[in-house]
């Protein structure tokens, strides 16, 4: 490590070092509630921005900021006057190693954002933004959660004396997902009861319901922590008819 590196590093640990002392005596800079906080959603295996500008739009070129997961535990990515993980410092945690990059034309404009590659399922948490030699220390509170919700996979399983019988099924979503069967006018159908396997924190659904009449057939998979819905769709053409 470069002595300037080392430098930036142990004035940065002064630093968080205060501001986790101010924090415990309950500082509003520290609510992760107050009004810097937003929540920012992308699906697994996607690119995702992680926005953090002042609001002076100040250029900090020659500034430090240093972005943290989970309560300042890991390091995801630390610019300090041109000097950041990517070109020379240390302290990254090997989770983001490769994956994380900031906007250099944008720090003029006094934007610290950055972009994460590749979003696994365990980049999903707490994050901050922060900037500790300001006149006035700024942080900014963002929530990532990272989603799999993979398209519902639907099919007809044959002819029963009540009916066709349809299954759907989705594999791997993240978090745990509710799953319907609507007809095209959007009345939600009778099913057999949903098979859930919980997979250590991604889910596998199963739904099956059995149809008497021509129509478009819906699945629909609800993610409701999230507010996040995906459907698929399949057309059921029925000559006959099956007893009420």
């Amino acid at each position: 490590m470069t002595p300037k590196i080392n430098s930036a590093a142990m004035k940065l640990q002064l630093q968080l070092l205060s501001f986790c002392l101010l924090c415990m005596t309950g500082k509003s800079l520290c609510d992760k509630n107050g009004p810097a906080a937003i929540t920012v959603l992308v699906s697994e295996g996607s690119d995702v921005t992680l926005p953090c500008s002042l609001s002076t739009k100040e250029n900090i070129e020659q500034k430090l900021f240093d972005w943290r997961k989970h309560d300042g535990m890991m390091g995801v990515f630390m610019y300090d006057e041109g000097l950041h993980y990517n070109n020379g410092g240390s302290g990254q945690d090997e989770q983001f190693k490769g994956r994380v990059f900031h906007f250099q034309d944008e720090l003029k404009h006094g934007n610290a954002s950055i972009i994460i590659r590749n979003t696994k399922m365990a980049d999903s948490g707490d994050y901050t933004c922060f900037f500790p030699l300001l006149q006035t220390p700024q942080i900014f509170h963002i929530d990532l959660v990272v989603v799999s919700s993979l398209k519902p996979n639907i099919r007809i399983l044959g002819t029963t004396d009540d009916g066709v019988q349809l299954q759907c099924e989705v594999h791997g979503a993240s978090p745990k997902p509710k799953a319907e069967w609507k007809d095209s006018a959007g009345n939600i159908l009778p099913a057999e009861e949903t098979q859930v396997t919980d997979r250590g924190g991604s889910y596998d659904i199963i739904l099956q319901t059995t149809v008497t009449r021509t129509d478009h057939y819906r699945c629909v998979v609800t993610q409701e922590e999230i507010n996040h819905q995906i459907h698929a769709d399949i057309y059921v053409y029925i000559t006959g008819k099956f007893p009420p």
